[in-house]
């Protein structure tokens, strides 16, 4: 057993597994177990967990700039083994991650620099851009005194929390069946390793992987669903949420777009797999008996897809309205929970939220297009997904008038953005 008090635990004691457990979820927080890195599980067999060491602990610059550039290589390594080609989670990703949580870990008692709010605030076109950027927020945060430590902590969270992601909210194989490790489990292998190679402690470790943990946005059946447990945690699943912070074209191109390109797939495949299960069972509802116990487990998995079946969206009007009522869920739910987030971006949200009441409001053109079906929300996703400036490409495509009017509502909000 430990001392609750203590903030370190020895080797020897970490050869106790419930010992481990209640030390590393009392001390460190609950989503940092289980471990799944065998590195950094060797690490504290060998040098036991201490609290103070991870806040002690230092990294060059250097160093960082380094690790960005390592993880983002090994992660468009392992990307090209497993054959991922996705439109919203590439490597470049994790770095804009980070970058918005920068931004939050910038102290209340300072006043932010002009070019520290805005950098999270632009769409970069190539990773050099993004990553000297975030290098320079970086060296002004460790100007004005924050933690090296609590910023390394942050680069190994945000640089690797969607390392190996194979799409979607669920980590699946190319057939569809369902991955053995989760996408923040796998996440946490690679990363825990990463950790362990550039000598972090093993509690410094601990805390980005259950920060990587947190982000976790699909809870699988059967198991309990991840809270963020602490602040480093609940900023860094804000800023894993809020690409909307793009002006209005770049979102649209960048990040909603692409998310959905990514779900389709699943979709479509789901779809299938739903209707085929759902015929099945109502074939053995009506075979059995009413209260017969067979008859009972065939209408609860029944109920499950038909659970299922209402996360599909069908229709460019429902994608809409989905985005917005995810907008608002962002600002109600998440935003309050982070000191000094509705100040950067609260105001982005709600402009974010009334842009896409004005294009919910082009009846005609959405019901249009609508009617199309899921079809043409395929196609929608296709044509749109990192297609550059809007402004642009709406002016050398060809493309329905009524997706044309849509369009150009964002294109009319890219001048009211209050960032700019």
């Amino acid at each position: 057993m430990f001392d609750p008090r203590n903030r370190a635990l020895a080797a020897e004691a970490c050869a106790d597994e419930d010992v481990l457990r209640r030390f590393v979820e009392e001390q460190i927080s609950v989503n940092a177990w289980p471990i799944h890195s065998p590195k950094l599980r060797r690490l504290i067999r060998q040098h036991g967990i201490d609290l103070d060491l991870a806040h002690r602990f230092t990294m060059p610059l250097s160093d960082m700039a380094a690790m960005m550039t390592l993880i983002r290589s090994r992660a468009l390594r392992v990307d090209r083994l497993l054959g991922v080609e996705n439109a919203f989670h590439t490597p470049a990703h994790n770095i804009e991650v980070l970058l918005r949580l920068l931004c939050l870990e910038w102290p209340a008692t300072t006043p932010l620099p002009e070019f520290v709010r805005l950098a999270p605030l632009r769409l970069y076109t190539d990773v050099e851009s993004l990553q000297s950027i975030t290098l320079s927020v970086l060296t002004a945060l460790t100007d004005v005194g924050v933690s090296n430590g609590l910023l390394a902590r942050d680069l190994l969270a945000a640089l690797g929390h969607d390392f190996a992601h194979s799409g979607g909210t669920d980590r699946l194989h190319k057939d569809g069946t369902q991955a053995r490790l989760t996408h923040e489990e796998v996440a946490e292998t690679f990363l825990g390793n990463m950790g362990a190679s550039f000598g972090f402690p093993s509690a410094l470790i601990l805390q980005s992987m259950a920060g990587i943990r947190a982000t976790t946005f699909n809870n699988r059946m059967g198991r309990q669903r991840v809270v963020p447990a602490n602040k480093f945690e609940l900023k860094l699943t804000l800023a894993d949420t809020m690409g909307c912070v793009l002006p209005p074209p770049d979102w649209l191109t960048h990040v909603g777009v692409p998310v959905l390109k990514e779900k389709i797939p699943h979709w479509k495949r789901r779809l299938g797999e739903i209707e085929r299960k759902a015929t099945a069972l109502r074939g053995e509802i009506l075979a059995a008996h009413e209260g017969d116990s067979e008859r009972v487990r065939a209408e609860y998995r029944l109920a499950l897809l038909r659970e299922e079946d209402l996360l599909v969206i069908w229709d460019l009007e429902e994608w809409f309205k989905s985005e917005r009522e995810f907008f608002r869920f962002l600002l109600e739910k998440k935003l309050t929970l982070v000191p000094g987030a509705d100040a950067l971006w609260g105001s982005i949200l709600r402009e974010k939220i009334e842009l896409m009441g004005r294009v919910l409001a082009k009846k005609d053109a959405l019901r249009s297009l609508s009617l199309k079906g899921f079809s043409f929300l395929e196609y929608f996703a296709d044509l749109l997904s990192n297609s550059g400036d809007l402004r642009e490409f709406l002016a050398k495509t060809e493309i329905e008038p009524e997706l044309r009017e849509l369009l150009s509502v964002f294109l009319e909000a890219q001048n009211t953005q209050s960032a700019f």
